[in-house]
């Protein structure tokens, strides 16, 4: 009778391991994925902040002013968006078609790079996009079962209302 009720001890503590680790990655994943929407919460943010001075501004603020101001709406969370993160690469601030977001030059044509799209260009009820983009990098992505990077994106545009 001993033997049993020792036995059923060693059992317990197998089945309560089993469980727990199961709940952690439960847990750590809802931490996971609220760490990954707050991160996209900014970038949806502060590219919305930016088009919003852009099409306001597009006949006194620059590319770079633009981007210092969404890389100040990101809060500094531009670091959890991998090393590869750099505001005058990763914010891309241009004149583009609302439809398409394809990038047009002063003559409404479509251009290869939004370097060649600058959005002081935009006239009245034109489009103006900002982009942001990095890398995310989850914490524990071997645990969860995640991959070792995500590629993040925000574009929001929005119709001049100056020049």
């Amino acid at each position: 009778m001993v033997r049993k009720a020792a036995r059923r001890r060693g059992i317990t503590v197998v089945e309560t391991i089993l469980v727990f680790s199961v709940c952690l990655m439960f847990v750590f994943g809802i931490l996971e994925y609220g760490r990954f929407l707050a991160t996209q919460q900014i970038m949806e943010n502060a590219a919305r902040e930016g088009a919003r001075y852009a099409i306001a501004n597009t006949a006194t603020a620059t590319t770079a002013s633009v981007q210092n101001l969404v890389d100040q709406m990101m809060a500094g969370q531009g670091a959890q968006l991998g090393s590869g993160y750099d505001k005058t690469t990763s914010i891309q601030v241009y004149k583009c078609d609302p439809i398409t977001l394809n990038p047009l030059d002063a003559n409404d044509n479509v251009v290869a790079s939004w370097t060649q799209a600058p959005f002081t260009n935009a006239q009245f009820d034109q489009g103006v996009a900002v982009r942001v983009s990095g890398t995310y990098t989850p914490l524990l992505p071997s645990i969860l079962f995640l991959g070792q990077t995500m590629p993040l994106q925000a574009t929001c545009v929005m119709c001049s209302e100056a020049n």
